[in-house]
């Protein structure tokens, strides 16, 4: 009987243990601000902020890990992390996933700001002169007209390619650029001295956070997830994350 409660309460220690030191870790690379930044730093992306503001309250702890990408899907798959902090659904379709997104990926073209351009299907770009970004994918429709007319696009590659990009705008090598809208907007954000025009974006698409096939609380932290998005929106807490990224609510 002696033998039996030491047993009983041994076992509620560790369970009691293992609940206290009950971690999210979220695997991303560094190069990917403002979705995921340094680990460490201050802004470690808006991703990663959103997550914490979400289950930090709860008593649930939240620390991000730099791995490149293909590296923190494979250890998040084998239960090595908790999730990934952004994820389309297509690149993992054995994670679980929220039903709350937690962002907009768009490409967008911009311009100077006094140019006029309005893009409006790639109807609408023959005449402009465009800056991409080498080795990128733009979707279908835009793959199939960059490569049937490759002297309109001036190709960039190397580091900082958003900041090179915006500048080459500035200096006239051409009137159009395509590029992520939550990356311009952040490079922005820290180069004040730059403008660019938004003049049109494709269709978007999103991203979750993607919660490791091997975690035993997969679906309780899927619906807290849900239900704590829907409270940051609600208080405006979502608002004041995206603000310190130069971004707004995609919803908006």
């Amino acid at each position: 009987m002696r033998c039996s409660a030491i047993l009983l309460y041994a076992g509620l220690l560790l369970s009691t243990a293992a609940g206290a030191t009950e971690e999210i870790t979220l695997a991303s690379p560094e190069y990917w601000c403002p979705f995921s930044c340094t680990a460490g730093q201050a802004r470690e992306g808006f991703t990663v902020e959103i997550i914490r503001a979400i289950f930090e309250p709860q008593g649930i702890p939240v620390r991000l890990v730099n791995e490149n990408y293909s590296r923190a899907l494979s250890n998040v798959r084998a239960g090595l992390y908790t999730a990934t902090p952004s994820t389309q659904r297509e690149e993992a379709p054995d994670f679980t996933y929220p039903a709350e997104p937690v962002s907009l990926n768009r490409f967008c073209f911009y311009t100077q700001a006094q140019d006029n351009w309005q893009y409006k299907g790639v109807d609408s770009l023959p005449g402009r002169s465009l800056g991409i970004i080498q080795n990128y994918s733009y979707g279908p429709q835009l793959d199939a007209y960059i490569r049937a007319n490759p002297q309109a696009f001036r190709r960039q590659a190397g580091d900082g390619l958003t900041l090179r990009l915006l500048r080459q705008l500035q200096v006239g090598r051409y009137n159009t650029f395509i590029e992520e809208r939550n990356l311009v907007a952040y490079t922005l954000l820290g180069n004040p001295a730059l403008t660019a025009r938004l003049a049109g974006c494709e269709s978007g698409s999103y991203s979750y956070m993607a919660i490791s096939p091997l975690h035993p609380r997969r679906a309780d932290y899927a619906r807290l997830y849900d239900e704590g998005l829907r409270a940051l929106r609600a208080s405006g807490e979502l608002t004041r994350i995206l603000a310190r990224y130069g971004l707004s609510d995609w919803q908006e």
